[in-house]
């Protein structure tokens, strides 16, 4: 086994660029660690470059894995998927964790370092509050006396922590006298300057002045001599960074600033200046800590974090108080232990329950995952052995052999599968000839869909004032509804509109009866000869005519719907029959008439006497005849659509085409039942008057 392995990954890299270059970026990895542990850290931008090869390398390989177990057997893929289910999680979780712990432990130190200095800029502050009241409490009236005083209080305070103000220089300006030293009393050539902007009692926070970034305190007090202006400094020195990051780590400084601005602090340990695409340039520098080292590592997880803080320092010159436009950043780098320990500090005796605990979820953790790949092993294998038997027995099946046997014992749902293969090939079987039948109705039912579709008009007839459209949609693969246009000529058009009762086969060859019936009567002598003939058609007769055949040649379950009219141009007039068929709707002016004269439905009764109606077809009326599948689709909560709905979407959309304004009430039909499905056949004939 391993020695196929060995063979495998030898052939794998000598014959794939990637897997040498995997190789490297692992070699490279191991180099990294190396580095880190035995001399103290390695830079974080080089750890993100391995970090991003690696990622590139890792997803290349997983695509490998996938085309590789891909002609497995189903045992080997199971163990590979358990694998992945099992243990890879278990890998990514860690690989969280410890990522986790690189962001959150470097940012914790990064707040550890920002809290000390801001802790050290409070201290500022308060020793300027005391000498501001020391200030208040001296009662001479000659300058040099309290500068003196002032000068031998900063001393003797502060001469016993020295070395905790590195770099402390103390400014004190009373009147026109100025007296700068150190803290140990060490005269200053160049007293500190009071900004321009400084207006008020007192300020404490980090500036830059002078080509230094520094921690600054400046209080104004009146005194018996005068006002009083005392401005304590602490500049970012190698030693300040050191106190800061003691028991933490290292600590660096680092400012960018425009290159035509302030010049960048002169107690930098490296400065450089680079480019953009735009033209301007910018001044880099970093000040870093000179005697902190990084922390030994406690063990192999005790991992070096990095993390970094804006300190958003105040510029001291200028007549406005104003944060620079390029902030200063301090970085720190530690250990996950050192900061772990410093955390837990706070935490006295009870500090290492929390270790105990995370020590016990950690074991509970390892035990089920080993509990859970077991048992994924034994219910690979269970699975595997009834998967060779049915993959042996369905051999046989496409062979054709129905009568195989599996043999094997039932002692669970797997093995159960073996019983049910005898009764899943005869239904396999069963439902080949059903499948067979279905395909064959549906070969059927699309030539009867086409057939159907060459019943209807490809296109309205041109008829002088008038601009016709009409359209039928089937809720199934063919329809029970019926519209046509009967070009009668001399300028007259029959207009028809029917609804079959029922769906399906049944109402479409009901319906294809009614079309031949129908055009039967117009080419029998009453309707293809034109003059006057033309001029005689009743549309009464007409319907009665196809109601007598209709119940003479259909069930008496079978009906029809029937709306029948007749336009003629030369008259603008409208002769129609409504025979139980849903009003049409007649907009003129705003207002709306129904054309409800007739009778009853077609083919139900017989014989009947029909009548008919004539109205007057005026410039910019609007005819709509529709079937009960526009009004009655029902929304989510059985709310039907309604005329009402229609007529409001008809009076929005009158002045387009007629056959844009039928679309228009399908897509409102469609968006009121929030479904592409047709509840019902839906056919909708319009006509519109123009000019």
């Amino acid at each position: 086994m391993l020695n196929a392995l060995l063979k495998t990954f030898l052939r794998e890299y000598r014959t794939h660029r990637m897997a040498r270059f995997t190789v490297w970026v692992l070699a490279c990895g191991a180099v990294l660690e190396s580095v880190d542990r035995l001399a103290g850290g390695v830079p974080a931008t080089l750890w993100i470059l391995y970090g991003l090869v690696g990622a590139i390398c890792l997803f290349y390989y997983l695509g490998r894995l996938v085309a590789l177990i891909r002609p497995w057997r189903l045992r080997w893929r199971l163990i590979v998927a358990y694998v992945f289910i099992a243990i890879v999680p278990i890998l990514l979780i860690l690989l969280l964790v410890v990522l986790g712990m690189f962001i959150v432990g470097g940012q914790f130190a990064a707040l550890l370092v920002t809290a000390d200095l801001r802790e050290r800029l409070s201290a500022l502050h308060q020793l300027n509050r005391a000498v501001a009241h020391e200030a208040r409490l001296n009662a001479s009236a000659k300058p040099d006396q309290v500068l003196d005083r002032l000068q031998t209080f900063y001393v003797n305070e502060l001469k016993e922590h020295v070395t905790n103000y590195p770099g402390l220089e103390i400014t004190l300006r009373l009147e026109s006298q100025d007296r700068a030293f150190r803290v140990q009393g060490t005269k200053i050539q160049s007293p500190l300057a009071t900004p321009a902007w400084f207006n008020e009692e007192e300020f404490s926070g980090i500036v830059t002045d002078r080509s230094q970034l520094a921690l600054r305190s400046i209080a104004r007090v009146p005194t018996a001599a005068g006002i009083l202006v005392a401005v304590l400094s602490e500049p970012f020195t190698p030693e300040l960074l050191d106190l800061a990051g003691e028991g933490i780590g290292p600590v660096g400084v680092m400012t960018t600033r425009p290159a035509h601005g302030e010049a960048l602090p002169l107690n930098s340990r490296m400065q450089a200046q680079f480019g953009t695409a735009q033209g301007s340039f910018y001044q880099l520098a970093s000040l870093y800590s000179k005697r902190i080292k990084l922390p030994e590592p406690a063990n192999w997880f005790d991992i070096r974090v990095v993390g970094a803080s804006s300190l958003d320092p105040v510029s001291w010159q200028g007549d406005t108080k104003q944060k620079l436009a390029a902030t200063a950043v301090v970085y720190v780098s530690s250990r996950v232990m050192a900061l772990s320990r410093r955390l837990l500090e706070t935490q006295g005796e009870y500090s290492d329950v929390y270790v105990i605990l995370f020590k016990v979820v950690a074991v509970i953790l390892l035990i089920i995952e080993v509990i859970a790949l077991l048992i994924g092993i034994r219910l690979t294998r269970s699975i595997t052995h009834a998967v060779d038997k049915l993959y042996e027995a369905t051999e046989q099946v496409k062979k054709g052999d129905f009568s195989y046997r599996i043999g094997v014992p039932s002692n669970d749902q797997l093995s159960a599968l073996g019983e049910a293969f005898d009764g899943m090939t005869a239904s396999v079987e069963r439902l080949l000839r059903e499948s067979e039948e279905k395909l064959r109705m549906q070969s059927e039912l699309e030539i009867a869909r086409e057939v159907q579709t060459q019943l209807f008009p490809r296109s309205a007839p041109e008829v002088p004032g008038l601009a016709l459209y009409g359209v039928c949609k089937a809720a199934r693969t063919v329809s029970g509804d019926y519209y046509d246009f009967l070009n009668l000529g001399e300028n007259r058009v029959c207009l028809v509109l029917g609804d079959v009762s029922g769906k399906g086969i049944s109402a479409a060859l009901l319906m294809a009866a009614i079309q031949s019936a129908l055009r039967a009567q117009f080419y029998n002598g009453l309707g293809s000869t034109g003059g006057s003939q033309a001029k005689a058609l009743s549309t009464a007769e007409v319907v009665g005519r196809l109601n007598v055949q209709l119940y003479e040649s259909t069930p008496r379950e079978k009906y029809v719907t029937f709306f029948f009219a007749v336009y003629d141009a030369a008259s603008r007039s409208l002769t129609y029959t409504n025979a139980g068929h849903l009003p049409p709707v007649l907009l003129r002016h705003g207002k709306v008439e129904r054309l409800n004269v007739g009778g009853t439905v077609v083919g139900l009764f017989s014989p009947m006497t029909y009548d008919q109606a004539e109205v007057q077809i005026q410039p910019g009326d609007l005819l709509v005849a529709f079937t009960d599948g526009i009004t009655e689709p029902e929304n989510i909560y059985g709310e039907e659509f309604g005329e009402e709905r229609l007529l409001q979407v008809v009076r929005r959309a009158r002045s387009v085409s007629a056959q844009t304004l039928t679309e228009e009430i399908y897509r409102s039909v469609s968006d009121w039942t929030g479904s592409p499905e047709l509840q019902d056949d839906m056919t909708m004939l319009v006509a519109k008057a123009s000019e």
